[in-house]
């Protein structure tokens, strides 16, 4: 009797044993197996397990995952390879790509219409890799690759060629670059969140792209602008890139570049510009920056106007460069600005000089930053000012604010109510100051 109790149980165990492993099984099918029998146009709905990669789809077919599928590549080339249209991956957790050039969590070769929506990629080289698609959508997907140095990194997501794509409210963190646009054409990027990479955003060859509303922090560099044209910038918030090599934005050999009503604070220079052409920065908040705004080289047919220049080291370095930092109607406001509004129009009725010797010399004895701000160097500045031969550049606010612009409504200047007190107490000084020389002459 004995006997045979043991027996039944070791065989209900054996039973259960069985279920289990087969349970385990076909939770890491071979997915790809799984994909080849379906019809084209078919939804597969994964339950939650791990399944094995790499897998490559060739049909339209959408994919979603319940909570808790994983796909796992093991290691080896991408984990999805997507060669067709019409292809949906959503709600899927991508693991363990290869490591090599162009070597993805997702890679999409000449696919168009693909929608790859809430996925979670991690310890990928690159993220996602769109190469000749268009008319593809990256939406809220959280991307970060393998814990090594941003040099053995891939992209978060890459754009290779291509047009008419949409990348939209992904979190990407720990890669090489944000997002990549190489060769790339009309590409709309909005709501993203980019941080602890190289380069937040990095165009190379690209036009008629837009991107807003981006948050870009604690990167080397956030806009990464090159030999590229055709880029608006607007609504973004581009902070912390303290890198001794890092910018906020750097635009080099482009043109026709928006950056207009974006915060760019905490940076160690928060925009450069090298051979940039026909360039409008206007509206912008810059501010906290170590450098606000430099020049290098030539460049030309650039606006700026209506920014906010506050608590910048230097609001600008202006190298050898000469240009004008005003619209002809409007300027920027200085916080070191030192003048008066006598006619009450809120532009000062001094210009604004770029730059000074002062801030030509802090680049080359970087300890002469103590005398920041020191009574010394405010006194030197306003001798600038007034005999401007002595500065390094020709770089004039011809029309620079008194007052900082309330940006958050839409950059409106406040009527001054003071305009006509402050008129005439401008003129009463002024009469004032000629009554003490002519009397002073008179008296000799």
């Amino acid at each position: 009797m004995r006997k045979q109790i043991i027996f039944w149980i070791w065989g209900i165990c054996a039973y259960f044993s069985l279920g289990f492993v087969h349970n385990a099984q076909a939770n890491t099918l071979d997915l790809q197996d799984h994909i080849d029998r379906a019809q084209e146009g078919a939804t597969i709905q994964l339950k939650q397990g791990v399944y094995k990669g790499p897998i490559t789809i060739t049909k339209p077919i959408t994919i979603r995952g319940e909570p808790g599928v994983v796909i796992d590549g093991g290691q080896r080339g991408n984990v999805i390879t997507i060669s067709t249209d019409h292809v949906t991956l959503s709600d899927l957790t991508i693991l363990h790509s290869g490591k090599g050039n162009e070597v993805s969590g997702i890679f999409l070769n000449k696919a168009n219409h693909v929608h790859l929506v809430n996925n979670h990629l991690e310890n990928v080289h690159f993220g996602i890799y769109i190469k000749n698609g268009t008319n593809n959508e990256v939406v809220g997907n959280v991307i970060k690759s393998y814990d090594d140095h941003f040099s053995a990194r891939g992209n978060g997501i890459h754009i290779f060629k291509g047009k008419d794509n949409r990348i939209a409210n992904n979190e990407i963190r720990q890669v090489q670059d944000g997002i990549y646009f190489d060769f790339s054409t009309e590409v709309e990027v909005t709501h993203n969140v980019i941080v602890d990479s190289r380069y937040g955003m990095h165009f190379m060859y690209s036009n008629h792209i837009t991107a807003t509303n981006n948050v870009i922090k604690r990167n080397i560099t956030g806009l990464m602008v090159m030999d590229s044209s055709n880029i608006t910038f607007l609504d973004n918030a581009i902070s912390e890139q303290f890198h001794f090599r890092g910018f906020g934005v750097l635009i080099y050999q482009s043109k026709n570049i928006l950056l207009k009503q974006n915060e760019i604070i905490r940076n160690s220079v928060a925009v450069s510009f090298e051979k940039a052409e026909n360039t409008e920065v206007s509206r912008n908040i810059i501010a906290a920056n170590q450098v606000g705004l430099e020049f290098r080289r030539e460049n030309k047919n650039n606006l700026f106007f209506e920014n906010n220049f506050v608590a910048n080291i230097l609001s600008a370095n202006v190298g050898n460069t000469s240009l004008s930092l005003d619209n002809g109607e409007k300027g920027n406001y200085w916080d070191d600005y030192r003048s008066f509004d006598i006619t009450g129009d809120l532009i000062g009725e001094i210009p604004y000089k770029a730059g000074s010797i002062y801030d030509h010399l802090l680049q080359r004895q970087p300890l002469w930053q103590f005398f920041f701000e020191s009574p010394a160097i405010q006194i030197w500045s306003r001798a600038e000012t007034m005999f401007p031969s002595f500065g390094v550049a020709e770089v004039y606010d011809n029309k620079p604010l008194v007052e900082p612009l309330d940006l958050k409504r839409n950059g409106e200047i406040k009527e001054n109510n003071r305009s006509f007190s402050l008129l005439l107490l401008s003129l009463t000084l002024i009469g004032s100051a000629l009554l003490i020389i002519y009397k002073g002459r008179k008296y000799r």
